[in-house]
């Protein structure tokens, strides 16, 4: 239908073809260019660093957290980790269809949870994805005739870099080798001693001050405490005689009032005698005068009268007695009352007495309590002035309080400029800004650190106990170029940007640059942008000469101009068309996408030869051209079509596959099936509708070799018919003996390829010095300069700091180790690795390990070289023993060299080994030493920065006993611990004892278990498969101790683990081309019988690895599965003749014999344009071929084979499973 409406409607099929091109060269010139795909590799670092932190304490601090952390993320596959000195390096793999963004979102959150239990010292982590573009697009060394050193590093720095950094498409530009001037600021134990001394003498001062007023006080005490003494005597007998005047007197008016008090007792009672004897009286009277008168006695009246008058003297006597006593007794009572008066007075003098004698010993108590009080205080202020002096000595001392990181703190908070806000006045609005940036270093030396208050001493300044000066690190870097002094940048572009669109954007600013800024000169000594350039060309070129030898092949088998130029146009223009595919489908131009289309400018013809064939058939017979045209291409459409469709099924299962394949081979598959649909639609189109225009004419022009060959054919295929069952057998005796051949073919993951750049690594003997791995690096350098070869050569000494060469080197200081890059002529008269060989015939003799890698931009470098046994233990020192055993097994293996056996990086390490009982009795903990040590070894480190003449200056603060420390200085190193209460002083060496010993310079994991890599280099000549095979034989047979396992891994691994995976997309993609027959043919034998044509095909392309001496790569692999899908078409083509033949009525034997002879020259056009459009490829022409060279040697050797055995063997086994329906016919 669509070839009726081809034909039908011409115009409509120009301008589609016209639309395709436009479309094609748009896409061409938006596509970006790069030398891989891009790929998102299922990998992902997390890197923290622990400053000052052993590899031992990285591991447990560090690594063993974040392993645990990061092992409970989903589709993780495994761990590794480095543990370093200062770094800790976890790499993850993950499962490869594992989306990396979300993964990276995950690793942060469990990181987050983790890094609050760290110390301070240790960093944040980072995470870093795996990525070929983090490769650099660019190298380039600059260096200068003209310019100094630091000139030379200005210029870079503040004009070369920033430019290049603009550039589109750059991500970051860093450099090796700049000389940089910072301001150090080194902390002076002299000075701080001599700060110390002279406020030591301010203090005593004061001290002594302080004693003389507390000496003053305390003889004002003595003489006031004597004062009240005499006061107290004196008082106690004034108060002694008072109180014995008062005593006295009150006792004697005690005595009188006793006597006053007795005779008015007895006056008293002498009254009342009285007064009773003159009452007796009266009362005598009285009755002697009643009695008188009674009695007329007169003589008795006289009687009674004289006594009466007696009694009346009487009672007159006692009146008067009375009325003296009275007299007395009155005397006697104001006597009395006079001595209770006087005692009464006696008293209250006594009272007042005894008052004033309280208050006055009251007073002399209080004196004295005063005085004891004094006395106390100032016994109290002489225990504080003599405990207050050793701690005011220890609270001054400048050494204790300007530490490292305190005067680090005061820079950066003196050093301090920033806005804190907006006030308004009136109409107009402030910045209100607080501080000022230092500007210069004067200023700078004479920053106030701190006011210690105390009298005589001024502030503290920085100048008072630090060396400030403006210093280089020339001492400190290395960079050569060409024996010159240079500084090497290297350049890193942004993701979703064109390699060598970037690179080609650097290398014309890097022009411009050097016009603008006169005397310095640059060499790229490793640049992506010339290289993909060259690849690229070179697979473009391979793919026109291949587009033209498969042309000149039809022509020579048509031998007609008009159906050649119609096969030619569609060439083109299906290439055009899979580049449109290729635009819209996100594939750029690398060389895995352009192999593809090389690759599939042979096939591209196959199916538009089908259609010209047929229709060029028809049209011998006479069909009118049009209906020719229709025809023919409706004829052919369906077998093509399925012959297509198994071509790009073999591709179809890279979806199940993982890793490195899937990664590599999607944009292959899908350039190859891309150019295939398009050949297709070319086929059942274009080609139909230039047909009807330029075969109005035909000639019959029979080949005669042709005709010669299909003579030849049907005789020797009449004899094989009669031998089938030999003919089969010999077959498979062929194959099998492929497969054996096959096994003794070398393995490796990817081929080799030649470039112009090539790296160096020297290692230098452990622990030797900067200057000494410079000097052998420049004696290095003279002599690969003198390689004819050899354009330029730049070395470096890399410093170790930066994440990226941690990743390589292990964390560990790289004085003792240099890299370089060697950059080769591009006429080169000689490969890489011949090169490689003379390098290291000239550096055989240094003292000196040399390891040159033959190209930068090796593919091989994505799956690992050289073999790697990874041995799994806990115990470090019976890892390295075991290495040591395994290492002798590698090297008594045949093709081996430069063995490593994981323990010769090592660290010369003083372990300082605490006396924990000596150390508690002076109050110190191992932990507290380790913080004074290390207070005291820290490198010097950036506090802040300042801008002098519009220059940035980093102000580093460092010790200066770091400098000057010796390993007898270190014996002797003061630590200061509190022992109840008070410091303490004492020597490292009274507390600690010290042992030699050599460590790893980094502990490796795996799977959360220590590990130990022995590894090796493979010699040229040798196979890295073959030789992993030879030594996991003799691995097997060591027996490792309990808990600890050896396996292979490095580049064996990877090859084996691509081999799965190609090996299951071979199965699958077998099976999707059998079912693909079985829906075609509407038959499950057929399939099966054209499926024979695959282990031919195999069989020939194992010879040509043979024949060629190629190993068998993963590249080569995936010409096996191409061949799968190309061979089985030629199988299509002849079976379904056969059918169709024995349809129409002819007899077995003769429709296998005719379907032969007809398919012939087709089945050979169709192989020979493949075949011959892979040939500039499998020769290897042009730079970078060599990657692909084994998928053209694999698909020409089976194209060859299997196309000669689909001829003969294939009607044999067609023969052999349809002998039923031949006798029953």
């Amino acid at each position: 239908m669509i070839s009726k409406f081809s034909v039908k409607k011409p115009y409509t099929v120009i301008v589609a073809v016209v639309l395709v091109i436009i479309l094609g060269i748009v896409s061409f010139t938006k596509m970006t260019t790069d030398l891989l795909p891009s790929m998102e590799l299922p990998y992902a670092i997390v890197m923290t660093t622990y400053q000052g932190a052993s590899p031992e304490t990285v591991e447990t601090t560090v690594t063993k957290p974040v392993e645990q952390s990061m092992a409970t993320i989903s589709n993780i596959k495994e761990v590794n980790s480095i543990s370093s000195e200062n770094m800790s390096m976890v790499i993850l793999e993950f499962e490869g269809d594992t989306d990396m963004n979300a993964v990276s979102l995950d690793m942060r959150e469990k990181l987050d949870m983790i890094k609050g239990y760290w110390p301070d010292e240790v960093g944040n982590p980072t995470i870093m994805k795996l990525n070929p573009d983090m490769m650099p697009v660019m190298v380039t060394a600059m260096d200068s005739d003209k310019l100094s050193n630091t000139e030379l590093s200005e210029l870079i720095n503040d004009k070369i870099a920033p430019s290049l950094e603009a550039v589109d498409g750059v991500a970051s530009v860093s450099s090796t080798g700049l000389v940089t001037e910072q301001i150090n600021a080194i902390i002076s134990e002299k000075k701080i001693n001599k700060l110390n001394e002279k406020i030591e003498k301010a203090l005593n001062g004061q001290f002594d001050e302080a004693q003389n007023k507390i000496d003053q006080a305390r003889a004002q005490m003595e003489s006031g405490k004597n004062t009240l003494d005499a006061q107290r005597t004196k008082a106690n007998t004034q108060l002694a005689k008072a109180q014995t005047a008062l005593t006295d007197g009150q006792l004697s008016l005690a005595q009188k009032e006793v006597q006053v008090t007795s005779s008015i007792t007895n006056l008293k009672v002498q009254k009342q005698s009285l007064q009773t004897s003159l009452k007796t009286l009266k009362t005598q009277i009285a009755k002697m005068e009643e009695q008188a008168k009674q009695v007329p006695d007169a003589a008795t009246k006289m009687q009674l009268a004289a006594q009466i008058e007696e009694l009346k003297k009487q009672e007159t006597t006692a009146k008067s007695s009375i009325k003296a006593l009275d007299k007395n007794l009155k005397t006697l009572n104001n006597a009395l009352k006079q001595i209770k008066k006087g005692k009464k007075t006696i008293n209250s003098k006594l009272t007042q007495f005894n008052v004033q004698s309280a208050t006055a010993t009251q007073k002399m108590n209080d004196g004295e309590i005063k005085l004891a009080q004094g006395e106390a205080q100032l016994n109290s202020s002489q225990q504080q002035l003599d405990s207050s002096k050793e701690q005011a000595k220890e609270a001054a001392n400048i050494k204790n309080k300007l530490t490292v990181a305190n005067v680090k703190a005061l820079l950066t908070a003196q050093n301090f400029e920033m806005p804190a806000g907006y006030i308004s006045e009136g109409n107009t609005q402030y910045l209100v800004r607080v501080g000022d940036k230092v500007t210069n270093q004067k200023d700078l030396a004479n920053m106030e650190l701190l006011d210690l208050g105390i009298k005589g001493i001024p502030p503290v300044k920085l100048c008072d106990v630090a060396d400030v000066a403006i210093v280089d690190n020339s001492a400190d870097t290395y960079c050569r170029v060409n024996g010159n002094n240079g500084v090497v940048l290297t350049v890193q572009k942004q993701n979703n940007y064109s390699t060598a669109d970037v690179a080609d954007k650097v290398a014309a600013k890097m022009k411009t640059l050097t016009k603008e800024n006169k005397g310095f000169h640059y060499v790229n000594i490793m640049d992506q942008g010339v290289y993909i350039d060259m690849v690229t060309g070179s697979v473009i070129q391979n793919l026109l000469m291949g587009a033209i030898l498969a042309v000149f092949i039809l022509l020579l088998f048509l031998k007609d101009v008009r159906p050649t130029i119609v096969i030619a146009c569609s060439i083109p223009l299906s290439v055009i068309f899979a580049v449109v595919l290729m635009y819209f489908t996100g594939i750029t131009l690398n060389v895995i996408s352009l192999s593809g289309l090389a690759l599939g400018v042979g096939m591209l013809v196959d199916n538009s030869i089908v259609v010209i064939e047929n229709i060029y058939r028809l049209r011998k017979e006479g069909v009118p051209v049009k209906e020719a045209a229709i025809t023919g291409a409706r004829g052919v459409a369906g077998a093509i079509t399925s012959s297509t469709l198994t071509t790009i099924s073999v591709f179809l299962p890279i979806v199940f596959t993982t890793g490195l394949t899937k990664q590599l081979f999607v944009d292959m598959g899908l350039t190859i099936g891309y150019s295939l649909v398009a050949s297709l639609i070319v086929a059942v189109t274009f080609v139909p509708m230039m047909s009807a225009g330029v075969l109005n004419k035909v000639t019959q022009k029979d080949s005669k070799v042709i005709n010669k060959l299909q003579i030849l054919y049907r005789k020797v295929m009449t004899r094989l018919l009669n031998r089938k069952i030999i003919v089969v057998a010999v077959t498979l005796a062929l194959f099998v003996g492929s497969i054996f051949g096959a096994m003794n073919i070398g393995s490796s993951l990817m081929p080799s390829m030649d470039s112009t750049q090539m790296t160096m690594t020297i290692k230098m003997p452990q622990g030797s010095s900067m200057e000494e791995t410079a000097s052998m690096t420049d004696t290095v350098m003279k002599k690969v300069k003198e390689i004819k070869d050899v354009d330029s050569v730049a070395g470096m000494i890399s410093s170790g700091s930066s994440g990226i060469s941690s990743m390589t080197s292990g964390g560990s200081s790289n004085e003792d180790q240099s890299s370089m890059y060697v950059l080769l002529k591009e006429k080169k008269k000689h490969t890489n690795k011949e090169i490689k060989k003379e390098i290291l015939k000239k550096t055989k003799k240094f003292d000196c390990e040399v390891e040159v890698q033959e190209s930068s931009m090796d593919m091989s470098a994505l799956g690992g070289s050289g073999i790697s046994v990874q041995i799994k233990g806990n115990d470090l020192n019976k890892l390295r023993s075991i290495g040591k055993d395994i290492a002798q097994i590698v090297e008594d293996t045949k093709g081996t060299q430069n063995i490593s056996n994981g323990s010769e990086e090592t660290t010369p390490d003083l372990h300082v080994v605490v006396d924990k009982k000596k150390a508690v009795k002076n109050g110190l903990t191992v932990a507290t030493i380790y913080q004074q040590l290390s207070e005291k070894l820290k490198d010097a480190s950036e506090a802040t920065t300042i801008t002098i003449n519009e220059k940035e200056y980093s102000v580093n603060v460092g010790n200066s006993a770091k400098n000057t420390l010796t390993r007898d200085d270190l014996k002797k190193v003061k630590l200061t611990g509190t022992v109840s209460g008070k410091e303490k002083e004492v020597t490292l060496d009274q507390v600690a004892n010290f042992r030699n010993s050599d460590s790893l310079s980094s502990i490796n994991r795996n799977q959360q278990e220590r590990t130990l890599s022995v590894t090796s280099e493979i010699k040229d000549g040798y196979n890295v498969g073959k030789v992993s095979s030879a030594v996991q034989k003799k691995i097997k047979k060591y027996n490792a101790p309990k808990g600890y396992s050896i396996t292979m891994k490095g580049e064996m691994e990877s090859i084996q683990e691509t081999t799965g995976q190609i090996g299951l997309m071979l199965l699958l993609a077998v099976a999707f081309m059998y079912l693909i027959m079985v829906a075609q043919f509407q038959s499950l034998k057929s399939p099966f019988i054209i499926l024979f044509t695959i282990p031919m095909a195999f069989t020939g392309g194992f010879l040509g690895l043979l024949i060629t001496g190629k190993d068998l790569s993963a590249i080569a692999m995936i010409g096996f599965v191409m061949l799968a899908g190309i061979i089985v078409n030629n199988g299509i083509v002849l079976v379904d003749t056969i059918n169709q033949l024995r349809e129409s009525g002819y007899e077995f034997e003769e429709a296998i014999l005719t379907a032969g002879t007809m398919r012939v020259r087709p089945i050979l056009m169709t192989a020979l344009t493949t075949i011959l459009g892979l040939s500039t490829m499998a020769i290897g022409l042009g730079q970078g071929a060599e990657m692909m060279q084994p998928m053209a040697i694999v698909t020409i050797g089976g194209l060859i084979y299997g196309t000669l055995l689909t001829l003969l063997v294939v009607p044999c086994i067609y023969g052999l499973f349809n002998r039923r329906k031949k006798k029953a016919e």
